[in-house]
């Protein structure tokens, strides 16, 4: 499996720079201080681009999904669904080993680990014109992966798992504070994970809890970079020390995502990060057409 340690090279919405310009600004000047490569999708109706993109679960295999959110299904949304086959970079995958995978889901609501696919159990809802027997077979034929089911928290509407979850590396993961707003969920989903994983909670010592602290969990890790928002609250600082306590081979690097957090995401929701190290020149700005 391709998780974030193996990635080299970082995509976003084409929309993002108009979108969240400070944001874009701050993530990009990041990234090239690092020599990180990045570029723009273009084609896109949203920012949301790890929702929409193929999944690489090799460097030459991609799993194609059908994007098409039950949240997103009314007259005002439905303009911002995109279709990723819409985009020129698709184009390469038939280069390479593509799997359409005949289901409804989210790159959101797939959390890779180095064996492993985490995912909350709304994909069954979602695909039910087909048994739940028959959505796990097809799930694990295409990631080629045992897949781990959280239950669906419906206060989420979007339910997606890497808001709840990010896999850190020797099968460990990070899990967001959701002891601090839903004890029981929070207990129920550190008792799955725990059969597997290393489970590292995320905690904050401060005197009012902020609605907005999942998204620390949400963050980007490209290679041995990881880019964690930060909300301008006093949760930052404590978020960056936890995740840099259990990732000290990485650098952890601070960026001011309000502007996406505001709209429902965060650095992940924002990006698509891909392992490049077979593929030659095949993405440059010329080729690419961006």
């Amino acid at each position: 499996m391709i998780t974030d340690h193996c990635t080299d090279f970082v995509f976003f919405s084409d929309l993002l720079p108009k979108r969240c310009p400070k944001l874009y600004l701050s993530i990009t000047k990041k990234l090239d201080e690092r020599e990180i490569h990045h570029s723009l999708l273009p084609n896109t109706n949203d920012i949301w681009c790890r929702d929409y993109m193929p999944i690489q679960i090799a460097n030459n295999r991609f799993v194609l999904y059908k994007y098409s959110p039950d949240y997103l299904d009314t007259s005002n949304y439905r303009r911002t669904i995109t279709n990723a086959k819409a985009i020129p970079f698709i184009a390469y995958l038939q280069q390479s080993t593509k799997y359409d995978l005949d289901l409804i889901i989210d790159g959101g609501n797939v959390v890779k680990c180095l064996d492993k696919v985490i995912m909350t159990d709304k994909v069954f809802y979602e695909n039910n014109d087909k048994s739940r027997n028959e959505v796990h077979r097809l799930l694990e034929e295409s990631f080629q992966c045992d897949i781990i089911f959280l239950p669906w928290d419906r206060d989420e509407i979007m339910g997606h798992s890497d808001g709840i979850v990010h896999y850190i590396g020797n099968n460990r993961v990070l899990m967001t504070n959701y002891a601090d707003f839903d004890k029981e969920i929070a207990k129920r989903y550190q008792r799955i994970l725990e059969k597997y994983f290393e489970v590292h909670p995320l905690r904050y010592s401060v005197k009012r809890k902020h609605i907005r602290s999942w998204a620390y969990v949400n963050f980007l890790q490209v290679g041995k970079f990881v880019f964690v928002p930060q909300l301008g609250i006093p949760e930052d600082k404590q978020a960056l020390q936890q995740i840099a306590d259990v990732m000290h081979q990485c650098e952890i690097v601070g960026i001011p995502t309000l502007e996406a957090v505001r709209k429902g995401g965060a650095l992940n929701c924002l990006s698509w990060n891909v392992d490049t190290t077979q593929w030659n020149s095949i993405i440059t700005n010329e080729n690419y057409g961006v």
